[in-house]
Order: structure tokens, then sequence, then C-alpha cells
């Protein structure tokens, strides 16, 4: 077992903010854990009986998100600045200028002056000037592809609160967000009830603390689920509602993680797809088919669990839960 930096986050509650819950924790660290977890051979099966789903599943992809990002190779500045001199002229993109000035802007190919050669980002449209700025390869990372409009505005000012997101800066540090950038191969899939989910990941709002600074925004800024994106955002998690006909052959593939069922329903419909990533359910003793999920887990526990680590976080699971995780052989 590995122990994890706590995630700082803060929920509402009457006006005022608080640390989220130890329960809270656990389940960001479970997906934490999960994210790094070796998947070459078998996956990672872990069962959580809870006393409420609430939130759960939401907080165990948060996990698996921020620990992929971490993850990830960093980006140089010379390799985006040639992803960004390979891209068509009228890409658009947003230009992050500062933490506290984002441009959205649409590329307009490059341009060499005094031997040197920039990248063209124009933030302004035709009635205001057409202004541009040259981006020299030592800040290409602030220059990141994006969907948007295309439509630019006369006098930009930069304070564009919908991609300037100082939470998600907070959140995942705003050093290399070009990892964010042009990828919509999800981390990890979520299956469960489309409204309760978009309540928890798209409408409730949390605080972080970073720096002697704060902001607010929400787990939907982190994980872009797909079904809740607006402007077409590049996706990092995918929903499959659990009322829908299933996962298309295109997102078991591409999932690159797991897949969090959050409830029974969903577990035992399609729980034998996804072949080689990591399972998390999340289940509690009230629902429907809790009993049928529980054997189903326990008959694959006996018939297919080998040998190997399994990583768990140091912390002890939130009062009244059980954790069952075991290695399962991919077939």
């Amino acid at each position: 077992m590995t122990a994890v930096t706590p995630v700082k986050l803060h929920f509402e509650d009457s006006g005022d903010w608080h640390s989220l819950p130890q329960w809270a924790e656990y389940f960001i660290a479970v997906g934490r854990q999960l994210a790094h977890a070796d998947r070459s051979e078998s996956r990672i099966v872990t069962a959580m009986v809870t006393p409420t789903r609430a939130f759960g599943a939401a907080f165990v992809s948060l996990g698996m998100v921020i620990s992929d990002f971490a993850a990830r190779e960093r980006v140089s500045h010379a390799t985006h600045f040639r992803t960004l001199l390979d891209l068509p002229p009228g890409t658009t993109v947003i230009y992050r200028q500062s933490p506290e000035r984002t441009f959205k802007g649409i590329l307009q190919g490059s341009e060499e002056v005094h031997g040197t050669l920039y990248v063209r980002v124009q933030i302004s449209s035709t009635a205001g000037g057409r202004r541009a700025y040259l981006i020299p390869e030592s800040l290409a990372l602030q220059v990141q592809p994006t969907h948007h409009s295309g439509t630019l505005p006369n006098n930009p000012s930069g304070k564009n609160k919908r991609f300037a997101n100082t939470f998600v800066d907070q959140l995942l540090g705003a050093s290399n967000l070009a990892q964010l950038g042009p990828c919509s191969q999800p981390c990890c899939t979520i299956v469960g009830r489309r409204n309760v989910l978009e309540y928890e990941i798209r409408r409730t709002p949390l605080l972080v603390h970073a720096n002697g600074q704060h902001s607010t925004g929400y787990l939907q800024d982190v994980l872009r689920v797909d079904r809740f994106a607006v402007d077409h955002h590049y996706h990092r998690a995918a929903l499959v509602p659990v009322g829908s006909g299933g996962p298309p052959d295109d997102l078991v593939e591409n999932t690159q993680l797991g897949v969090v069922f959050d409830g029974a329903a969903g577990f035992l419909k399609w729980g034998q797809l996804w072949g080689g990533r990591h399972q998390i359910v999340v289940l509690d003793r009230t629902e429907p088919y809790f009993d049928d999920a529980i054997s189903a887990i326990n008959s694959r526990f006996s018939q297919n669990r080998v040998d190997g680590e399994v990583p768990l976080p140091t912390c002890d699971a939130p009062p009244g839960a059980e954790v069952l995780a075991f290695r399962e052989a991919v077939t």
C-alpha cells in the first residue's frame, strides 16, 4: 500500500466551505492508486460497499484523472511548438498569456522574424484590426488547440472565465496544461445514472486552496465527461448511462485505465466488458440488485483471482464500508 497526498478540495454547506471528509479522500485515493497499477497480465477489481454511493464514483474517477495527468510524460516546448506548426491555419486555440489573461484565438500559420520562427495567433476580429501575437517556441505551451466558435471579439481583454480556469490550474498545476489539450481518448469510463452523476460532477461546486489562493469549480472542469461537455471540449472521461443500449465498441477499446461502476445495475449488465482495464464497483446495500452484484463479484473472485500486488490507500476505509480488491486474470 502506498501513501498519496490528499487532494485539498472543499465543499459548501450553508454558505461555509469545509474540507472534504475522510471518505471522499479515500475514494480519490483509490482512483489514484489504480491509475498507477500494472494491468499487463491481470486487472484489479475493487468492490466498495458503502452506506451511500453519493459522489463515490465521481471521486474515484477524479483520482484516476489526476493521477494520469501527473504521470504523463511532460510535453516539451519544442515538441508542442512543432505540433502547432503542423496544424492548419484557421485552427481554433486559446492563448494563456498569464493566469489572469486567456484569449480565444485562431492560428494563422508561422512567421519568421530576424531568423526566429514564430506561430502567429490572431485574437481579434477583422473589425478589431486582426490583432495577433507572435509566439516563439519558448512560449508554445501557452497556446492550446481547443474547440470554440472561431468568432473573435473586437476588443479582447483576456478576462475569459470560460477558458481561464484557475480551479483546474490550482488542482493540476498550471505549468504544463498542454497535457489536457488535443486528446479525446478517455482516461476512464463511468457507468451509472446520468441525472445523478450530472448533479455530482457538473452541478456541485467545490473549492481548492493552493499557494494562498482559492478558486471554485466543478469536477467536470477536470473530468471533462463527454456527455456533460459543452462546446465540444476534449474529453478525459466518458459516461455510459445505465439505461442506455450499452457502451459502443470504440469506447470499450479506447478507455485507457479503468471503468467505474456507480451501482449494481451497470455492473451486472456490462461488467464483463473492458478486458484489461481495472474495474471499481461502488455499491450500497439498499439498492436493487445488490445481492446479485455481490454474488457476481464473489464468483469472479473464486474463479478468476490470480496472485499479484493490489495497491490500496494506507488510510482506513470509511466507517461502515467494506472493500474487496483482487487481481483478475485477463481473458
